[in-house]
Order: C-alpha cells, then sequence, then structure tokens
C-alpha cells in the first residue's frame, strides 16, 4: 500500500485522485484485504463465519484513513467474495459486506473527529484509535451475527457467544493490522529501515520472524524447554524495537509474529494446536492479544518519554536564563549555552570542575549564596561580572532534585536582570524627579484607581486640606472628602471612568481663607485603552472668582447709573457686536437686553436700518467721533434720534477696541403732532382707535416689519354674550361694558401697543416686537383670562367673555394687510366656533 505523511491522516489526504491511482488504489486494498480475510478465516472460533482474530478490520480502516470512502467498493467487493466462497446465500454476503464495509468508515469519521495523530506518538491517541475501532466494530459484529442468523447459520443460542467473538476478533484485527499500516509513512520507514540503525531494526524483526517461523513450524518439532522461551523472546525483541524505533517496527513484528502463530495454529502446528480447538484458539487470540497491546503500550510511553526529554533538553539549551546542574560537593554536573555566556566559559567544555573554580570572581560569590542552605536562599539579586568587567546583575534562584543515584543535586537558576534594574533604578529616579515638581506645583495632583481610590497624592494636599498624602493612599475618595460632598462629584467621576474628560468646581474650607478650586478629571488609560482609574488636578481659582466678582460689582454700578438714563446707553465692540446695553434699550426693543448681547447690530436693527448706520459705524471704529440725527421705524412707530458714537481706544492710543453709543430720544415734538392727527381717529365711546386709525396703524406695523424683519401679531376680538347684555340690559348697559373691557385690555397691554375699536364690539390688537411666536401666544391667553372677571356696571354685576383670532406675520413680501385681516378673522371664527372663551392662531 501506498504510505502518507503521518502528520495528518485527515481530509489533506484527501485530495481528489487520477483515475488510474484510484484504480490502483482499489485493487490494493481489494486484493489484501481478500488475503488477509482468507488467513482469518483458516482458523474460524463460531461456526465458519466468526474468527478470534479478523485482520481485514485494520486494513479497511487504515484505507479509509489514508483515501476516503472511495475506498468502499473494494473492500465491499473483496468481504463478498470472501463470505460467498465460505457458503451461503448471495443476499447474506452482501449484507454481511456491507457491515464489514461501513464498521471500519464508522471508526474512520470519529477518527478524523476526535483529532487523531496517525503517527501514534502518544497515549491519547492510542486510546482514540482503540475507542474508535472498538465503537466501528460494534457495527459490524451486530451485522454479521444478525444476517448469519437470518439465513439461519447460526444457532439462537450461539449468537451471544458468536456476537462477542466476532466484536473481539475485529477489534484485534484493527489492532494488528491497523496499526502498522495508519503509522507508517515515507519518513518513518526512512529512519526505521535505513543505514545502520535499520540494519539492527531489521535484524531484530528477522529474530522475529524467526522465532514465530520455529515455534509454530510444520517441519520441526521442538521440546517444551525449547519452544517456550521462543514464545517469549519476541516478547523482549519487540519491547527492544519498541524503545529503539517506535510504534511502526514494534507492530510489524507483532503483525509477523501473529501471521506465523494464525498459519501455524491453522495447520494445526505449534502450541496452540490440540485436541480441543476452541481452547488452542483462545489462547493462540490471548497470545497474539497481549503481544499487541504491550507493544503498542510500550510505544506509547516511549514516545512520549521521548518526547519530555527532547522538550526538556529543548527548554536547556535554548533558554534564555542560566541553568546550572551542581553536585552536593560543589562540582557543575551541567551547564546550558545561556550560563556560559553570562560567566563566561567559552562552549565545548564546562572549562571549570567546580562553581568556586569560576572566573572574574563569579565563583565565590555563588559558592556563598548556595553555602546558606536551601531553606535561607529564596530568589536573591547577585551582582556578577562580565568577561569584558562589566556588571552582571543576576536573579538568582535553586531548587534540590535527587537524581537516579539519589544524591541530591542543585539546580541553579541565573536570570539576567541588569537592564530591568537599571530600568527600575531610572524609573525611580523618574518617579523622584515626579514627586519633587508634583510636590513643589501649586496644584492638588492625584492619582486614582477604577474604585476611586487614591494611588497617589502630592505634597499641596497638606498644605491646603491639611492631610498628609501618604495618608490618603488607599482611602477611597469617598470616605476623604465626606459622603455629600462625593455625591455631587460623583457623576464627573463616572463620566472619567467612561473615558471622558471631566471638570468640576467646588470650595475648600469656608470664611475668608477658604479657597475656590477648579479640578480636572483625565482618564487614565492602559496599554489596551482600557480606562484603569483616573487623573485629579485641582487649581486654586480663588484669586479668578474674587476679581471676577469685583468685575461683577463694577459692571453692576455702572450698569445703575446707565439703567437710569433716560437715553440709550451701549457698547459695541470691533465685531459690532453688543456687549453692553442699558434699559432704555430693552424698553425700545422690547425684549431682554440678554437676548441681545453677542449679536451684530446688523442683527438688531435688521438690512434696512443697518445700510444707513453702518456706515457711520465704520467711522467711529476708525477713531472718529460720529454725531448725527436720524429717523426710524421702530415697533412704536416713527422715532427721531439724535446718536454719538465715541470710539475706546486702546492702550497704544491709536488701536479701536470699539465705540459707546449715546442715542437721546427727540421725537417728543413728533410725538405731539402725531397725537393730534390721531385724534381724528379715536373711537369717542372707548378712546381707542377707531377703524380709520387701526388700518393706518396696521399699514405702518407691516411696513415696519418688513423693514426689520421684526414679526408681530393681529389679534381681532369681539366679546362673547355681548348682543345678549343689549337685549336684555340696553344699549347704555353695553356702552359702558365695552368701555369697561376697553379699558381692562389697556391695563393687560403695553403702551407701545396697538388696540383699536372697529366697530360694534369688535376689537383688533397689533403686538410688535416679539421675540418668538410663542409670546403672542402668552399675551392672547393673558387677555382671555383677564376678561373671566366680572364687569360692575352702575353697581350691576356683567359677565362676559372673550374670543381671539391670532394672525403671526414676520416680515414676509406678497403679504397685505387685508390677507393678515382676513387670517385673524377666520382664527376669531374658529375660535367661537372651538366653544369661546378662546384663542386660535396659525
Amino acid at each position: 500500500m501506498q504510505t502518507i505523511d503521518s502528520s495528518t491522516a485527515r481530509p489533506a489526504l484527501l485530495a481528489t485522485p487520477s483515475a488510474a491511482t484510484l484504480t490502483w488504489r482499489l485493487a490494493t486494498v481489494g486484493l489484501v484485504y481478500y488475503a488477509a480475510a482468507r488467513l482469518g478465516l483458516l482458523i474460524p472460533y463460531v461456526g465458519s463465519h466468526v474468527s478470534l482474530v479478523w485482520l481485514p478490520t485494520g486494513i479497511a480502516v487504515a484505507a479509509y484513513l489514508r483515501w476516503g470512502g472511495a475506498m468502499a467498493p473494494a473492500i465491499l467487493l473483496a468481504a463478498f467474495a470472501v463470505n460467498y466462497e465460505i457458503g451461503g446465500p448471495a443476499w447474506m454476503c452482501a449484507a454481511i459486506a456491507s457491515g464489514n464495509a461501513l464498521g471500519p468508515w464508522v471508526s474512520a469519521v470519529l477518527l478524523r473527529r476526535w483529532a487523531f495523530d496517525a503517527a501514534l506518538t502518544s497515549r491519547r491517541d492510542l486510546g482514540v484509535y482503540l475507542m474508535a475501532v472498538i465503537v466501528g466494530m460494534l457495527v459490524t459484529a451486530t451485522n454479521g451475527t444478525v444476517w448469519l442468523r437470518v439465513a439461519e447459520l447460526l444457532p439462537p443460542a450461539a449468537w451471544t457467544t458468536a456476537w462477542l467473538t466476532w466484536w473481539i476478533g475485529d477489534a484485534v484485527g484493527a489492532l494488528l493490522g491497523g496499526v502498522p499500516l495508519v503509522a507508517a509513512n515515507r519518513v518513518n520507514l526512512t529512519e526505521t529501515f535505513t543505514a545502520r540503525r535499520g540494519a539492527i531494526n531489521g535484524a531484530l524483526l528477522g529474530i522475529v520472524l524467526l522465532c514465530g517461523l520455529l515455534a509454530f513450524s510444520p517441519w520441526t518439532e521442538l521440546p517444551a524447554a525449547v519452544l517456550f522461551p521462543l514464545l517469549s523472546l519476541p516478547l523482549f525483541v519487540m519491547a527492544v524495537l519498541a524503545l529503539r524505533a517506535g510504534v511502526l517496527a514494534a507492530s510489524l513484528a507483532v503483525l509477523l509474529l501473529s501471521a506465523c502463530a494464525a498459519w501455524g495454529t491453522a495447520r494445526g502446528v505449534g502450541p496452540f494446536a490440540g485436541h480441543d480447538t476452541h481452547a488452542g484458539l483462545l489462547a493462540l487470540w490471548s497470545y497474539i492479544t497481549a503481544q499487541a497491546c504491550t507493544n503498542v503500550l510500550i510505544c506509547g510511553l516511549a514516545a512520549e518519554l521521548l518526547a519530555s526529554r527532547r522538550q526538556q533538553a529543548a527548554l536547556f539549551t535554548h533558554a534564555a536564563d542560566g541553568i546550572l546542574l551542581v553536585s552536593p560537593d560543589g562540582e557543575f554536573e551541567q551547564m546550558n549555552p545561556a550560563a556560559r555566556r553570562m560567566l563566561g566559559i567559552p562552549a565545548g567544555a564546562i572549562g571549570t570542575p567546580r562553581v568556586s573554580d569560576l572566573p572574574f570572581g563569579n565563583g565565590p560569590t555563588l559558592a556563598a549564596w548556595l553555602a546558606q542552605g536551601a531553606a535561607h536562599r529564596g530568589t536573591q539579586y547577585l551582582r556578577l561580572t562580565r568577561p569584558n568587567g562589566s556588571t552582571l546583575e543576576v536573579e538568582a534562584q535553586t531548587v534540590q532534585h535527587s537524581d537516579a543515584r539519589g544524591q541530591l543535586v542543585s539546580q541553579l537558576m541565573l536570570r539576567d536582570v541588569t537592564e530591568r534594574r537599571e530600568a527600575e533604578a531610572r524609573l525611580a529616579a523618574s518617579e523622584e524627579r515626579l514627586r519633587a515638581i508634583t510636590d513643589s506645583a501649586p496644584a492638588l495632583i492625584a492619582e486614582l484607581d477604577e474604585q476611586a481610590r487614591y494611588c497617589f497624592a502630592n505634597r499641596t494636599y497638606r498644605d491646603w486640606m491639611g492631610r498628609d498624602p501618604q495618608s490618603l493612599i488607599g482611602r477611597p475618595l469617598a470616605e476623604v472628602l465626606g459622603a455629600t460632598a462625593f455625591a455631587e462629584i460623583r457623576p464627573h467621576i463616572e463620566a472619567a471612568l467612561r473615558g471622558e474628560a471631566a471638570a468640576y468646581e467646588r470650595q475648600l474650607g469656608g470664611g475668608a481663607d477658604g479657597r475656590h478650586i477648579h479640578v480636572s478629571l483625565v482618564p487614565r488609560r492602559d496599554a489596551d485603552g482600557a480606562v484603569r482609574g483616573f487623573y485629579a488636578l485641582g487649581s486654586d481659582i480663588t484669586a479668578r472668582l474674587r476679581a471676577e466678582e469685583a468685575l461683577r460689582q463694577s459692571e453692576l454700578r455702572l450698569r445703575s447709573v446707565a439703567d437710569r438714563l433716560p437715553m440709550r446707553v451701549s457698547y459695541v465692540d470691533s465685531e459690532e457686536r453688543y456687549r453692553f446695553l442699558n434699559l432704555a434699550y430693552e424698553r425700545a426693543f422690547g425684549r431682554p437686553r440678554d437676548t441681545l448681547y453677542g449679536r451684530t447690530v446688523r442683527e438688531v436693527l435688521g438690512d434696512g436700518a443697518y445700510a444707513e448706520t453702518g456706515p457711520r459705524i465704520r467711522r467711529a471704529l476708525a477713531g472718529e467721533t460720529v454725531s448725527f440725527e436720524s429717523e426710524i421705524t421702530t415697533q412704536e412707530g416713527y422715532r427721531c434720534y439724535r446718536a454719538s458714537y465715541v470710539p475706546q481706544f486702546g492702550d497704544d492710543g491709536k488701536s479701536v477696541h470699539g465705540f459707546v453709543a449715546i442715542i437721546t430720544d427727540t421725537t417728543a415734538q413728533k410725538l405731539e403732532e402725531r397725537r393730534l392727527i390721531e385724534l381724528s381717529q379715536v373711537d369717542n365711546l372707548t378712546g381707542l382707535l377707531n377703524r380709520a386709525g387701526f388700518e393706518q396703524r396696521r399699514h405702518q406695523a407691516l411696513e415696519r416689519s418688513r423693514a426689520t424683519r421684526n414679526p408681530l401679531a393681529l389679534m381681532l376680538l369681539d366679546i362673547d354674550g355681548f348682543k345678549r347684555v343689549n337685549d336684555t340690559r340696553g344699549h347704555l348697559a353695553g356702552d359702558m361694558l365695552l368701555r369697561g373691557f376697553a379699558e381692562r385690555l389697556n391695563r393687560i397691554l403695553r403702551a407701545e401697543d396697538t388696540i383699536a375699536r372697529p366697530g360694534g364690539d369688535e376689537f383688533a390688537i397689533v403686538v410688535e416686537g416679539l421675540g418668538q411666536a410663542h409670546d403672542a401666544a402668552t399675551i392672547a391667553q393673558n387677555i382671555v383670562n383677564a376678561m373671566h372677571a366680572p364687569f360692575i356696571l352702575e353697581a350691576e354685576r356683567i359677565e362676559v367673555t372673550t374670543s381671539i383670532g391670532v394672525a403671526l406675520y414676520h416680515g414676509e413680501a406678497g403679504v397685505s394687510a387685508r390677507d393678515l385681516t382676513k387670517r385673524a378673522d377666520d382664527l376669531l371664527y374658529a375660535a367661537k366656533a372651538g366653544g369661546r372663551d378662546r384663542y386660535c392662531m396659525d
């Protein structure tokens, strides 16, 4: 049979062969299987079909392992032919042949699944092989005996004996015939049977064969005094082969001896042939099985011992540490290359017979250390000298064991730690420098682990907190700060442990001497990037906070003064952004000044107003004091102002940081004129604008909104239930209700809001200067809520509600006053349809 690489008896062997190769393999497997089967059936144990040793099983297992299931046709055909020759119907022979092919296939599948190594170099592989063939042979034994029973060639009483014999015979055959075929490969054959080693192995195999031929020969009749030594001698020779050459040579020897024994017993020759055939066959089976199992076990043990020795030798030779074996009297027994390099001993010879004789002064050092005794030595750092005179620092350890002669041998191990100790010294110096730096830094510096326990703290902890830094090591931060303080900063610590940078501020101590600190938390990561804790750096910000507080107080005083001035006062920086505004600005724009800080003049005034103001701003930022009068339209309407822009110069007297804007309202006369004009547009009953006045104001408001892009709201209201009041109380009561309704609106709304009574119980409101859309909703809801209070008309109590439609305008082009009014009117009707006493807004 063709040999294979023993390192794999698995899928790598199952490459698709050519047709010629496959045919050759099938023919070889079939012929060898048939020949081995004929030999086995020469000595049947139960009937004519059941043998105690069935070598074809091993052949089939090896064929499946090497070449896969493609070998099944050859095994089927050979098994059928052998069974048909013995006798019996063809269908029975075919059924038995199927089992004989299936059982080894199951064993081969199990061997591949259990990671079997065909080299059989360990007891595990031998155990796996035996287990696999035992399981597979359950199939062959059960299948064969069942079909013999069906064909009535096996009596019922003999079925159990036949099944057990079949199973054992197939398992032993797999062990005898399978082991050498599975283990055989080119490397094994070359190493076992070539050169001087191969000649000796061949001679030993010849001795086994000669013993077998003499013991089971039909041509010689040997006396018992010679026969039994001939039967025992092969066992010793096979043990020698197992130790010398491994499993291949030993299993071949067992196979040769077994073949001689089987052939001789079948011919009625040898110690196992006698009047009682069954007893003789059982003795033959026991002899063969004992030989096979003993040698396979010896092979496994020898292979493991050899592998262990090779591993130890490799570790001894290639170890980075120096290893020396020292006898009880201080003489060297062995020394590995690393020890030679460390101690300056040339290769090829130990160089000095005793430890105390080592050169460069190393002998006395090691001898003195060894003389301390095993109980006192332990691990110790020793200073030795290299051949070049430099210092060699080693970590020395020793263990003692008894050798084969019972002598106590010391194994001395020397590990070169020169670089490590130097690195440790550099690290210690670096840590000392780092501590000196951190202790001198005017900041709290600490390192904490994943459980927020102190690993390091600098000296500033003693100065600021009155705590010894060393007393903090290992203590949890929660214990040091207290539960309340720790609970406040815990979210920041959790963020740092998640790998995020975090910071917080807290106060140390109280009163005038208290400190305010800013603490930054930086995650500490290991080489793999995992967070293993965090660093904490606390800086004193007390002076900064005090300066900020002083500045804030100064600004408050400045604002207090500026807010009492009737003119607008602001400061604009070099980027044209508002940095200061007094209260007059807040009143003028109808929104909190905080919403204007940081916004540019263009954003606040709008593009229309900025087109006129921008050139003057740029002149002021160029260092020129600019004064001018302007007329602009705001949410309050037409305004006339006198403005002065005064630049603020830097310390160099040239650079301009910004300018102060002082704007005085000069529209009093204009407003008086406007008042006289508006008298003609006032509703005589309520004092509000009439329809004409409202339309004019609405038009002006829309123009301002388009120019400034400031949103406004148009609200249309009427009094829910007004007709009922007129009908039940009279028109005088209705007029009084209208005046009361108007007065309440005036109290609710701002002076700059436009309120009108276009007619009847309808009212209209224009609200300009809205910050956001929901401001209009707030105003509308306030109006609805205000009307819930009853109206007292000449001691008569009248309760009414109001419905409001609110239309928003954002300065969009193409939206007319009529469109806006139509939207508000539709929303008013929606509010009334929704149950009144509410507002609707688009």
